[in-house]
């Protein structure tokens, strides 16, 4: 277990604070992050995310704490795989938002040079904008460590990771020696525990997408040797798919996600809108095919060292990439819906 410093016992107050105040407020399922059963169907989150980059990571946030409020999920980290001193706590600004202000939050603390720019569009407009209590990245816990402190508590096959950004944690918890919190190295500590792992990276048939060429040898390491089923969202789906208009129209100007939309460049001026890549992800992760895709399994997606990536059929690697059935505008209302619905936690206030 972490010490608890004076950061984390803030935490834990304001957890307890809005638990107790949740079942009050609300008449719906109380927060999923109180200390208590989760619903049996609940999936259990971990979200690895380069939030800030792009606005459709605060987007994929929205989705899976209305997943949470419904039941249909159960948040247990947030993680920040960059260095970004501003990324971590605007992740703390979402869960405050939608009223898990306790979820844990992790930050890249290695010294990986990233093949690009990175970017904080919006992480520092949040932070002092809205209520958090994670003042800088560097007060929150190595984020490598946090998913294998999470990890060794979880029943076995039960998580499922939600990875929208580089894959370097992923990479770097692969190759972890067994420590205090499991005497498992990290390939069989994920092979325990892990479900599912969802990528928004690559595209197919091939691609050159962001996500993975930024940190292409995490992401071929994580396509050669991750012990569970990954499931890949391509550019290619995300591309087709805009949202975000409504938020503007349908929430308040205290919505970070709505922050962070208005604060993006690349959100078209004239509609208002964004792709929709990381919401995809967040979307399967939860909810699976249903009838919103199909997936391709037959093959494996092969990243060469560039970040370059090439689908190569033949036999299965428990790799699987989605392939959109409904109609872009049927999945757009789908997810905007989604974006905009108030949190559970003050839905009901008068």
């Amino acid at each position: 277990m972490l010490p608890l410093t004076p950061f984390s016992a803030t935490k834990l107050l304001i957890t307890i604070y809005v638990c107790f105040a949740g079942t009050l407020i609300t008449t719906r399922t109380p927060h999923l992050f109180c200390p208590m059963p989760p619903q049996s169907k609940a999936v259990k989150i971990i979200f690895d995310s380069d939030i800030g980059q792009d606005c459709d990571d605060a987007a994929a946030m929205a989705l899976m704490h209305q997943f949470a409020d419904r039941g249909e999920a159960e948040i247990l980290a947030t993680m920040f795989p960059m260095h970004d001193p501003m990324g971590a706590p605007a992740m703390d600004v979402i869960n405050t938002y939608y009223g898990r202000p306790g979820i844990p939050v992790g930050t890249y603390k290695g010294d990986y040079e990233y093949k690009g720019k990175l970017y904080d569009h919006y992480n520092t407009k949040l932070a002092q904008a809205f209520p958090h209590d994670l003042i800088k990245g560097a007060d929150a816990p190595d984020a490598v460590m946090l998913y294998r402190q999470i990890l060794a508590k979880q029943a076995d096959g039960t998580v499922v990771i939600v990875a929208v950004g580089p894959e370097r944690l992923l990479a770097d918890l692969l190759k972890t020696p067994p420590d205090t919190y499991s005497n498992l190295d990290g390939y069989a500590l994920v092979k325990k525990k892990v479900k599912l792992l969802t990528v928004m990276g690559a595209g197919f048939p091939s691609g050159d997408e962001w996500n993975i060429k930024i940190a292409p040898d995490a992401a071929r390491l994580v396509a050669e040797t991750w012990p569970t089923p990954i499931v890949y969202s391509g550019f290619e789906i995300g591309s087709v798919i805009r949202t975000g208009s409504r938020l503007l129209t349908e929430t308040s100007a205290n919505n970070p996600v709505r922050a962070a939309f208005e604060n993006h460049p690349f959100v078209d001026k004239l509609t208002k809108d964004r792709q929709s890549w990381d919401q995809t992800a967040m979307l399967y992760a939860v909810r699976g095919t249903q009838d919103y895709w199909s997936l391709e399994g037959n093959g494996f997606n092969r990243i060469d060292s560039t970040g370059k990536n090439k689908w190569i059929n033949g036999p299965s690697k428990n790799h699987r990439y989605l392939i959109l059935k409904k109609t872009a505008a049927d999945m757009q209302k789908l997810i905007e819906d989604l974006m905009v619905a108030p949190p559970a936690s003050v839905a009901k206030r008068p």
